[in-house]
């Protein structure tokens, strides 16, 4: 029953984030807001490797951009909540 209401949930967040942005991964600013901390947060975190959602680097280089699937976003605010 509890997996079920889990599942439910990320259901919930994934249309959520899908209806609310059009887009199947958000940048850094994006995912700061809907996870509830700033970007410099954010980016603290990121550097620490620890406490975020799984993400993709896009390029090799230290200054790639950094895409953060909506089904992870989805994953962590359930497992958050």
């Amino acid at each position: 029953m509890f997996f079920k209401e889990k599942e439910d949930d990320k259901k919930l967040y994934v249309d959520y984030l899908l209806k609310k942005y059009d887009k199947l991964g958000l940048n850094r600013k994006e995912t700061a807001k809907e996870i509830g901390i700033s970007l410099s947060q954010l980016d603290k975190l990121l550097r620490a490797g620890v406490g975020l959602p799984n993400y993709k680097r896009l390029g090799k280089s230290q200054k790639s951009r950094i895409v953060f699937p909506i089904n992870e976003i989805a994953d962590f605010l359930t497992l958050a909540a």
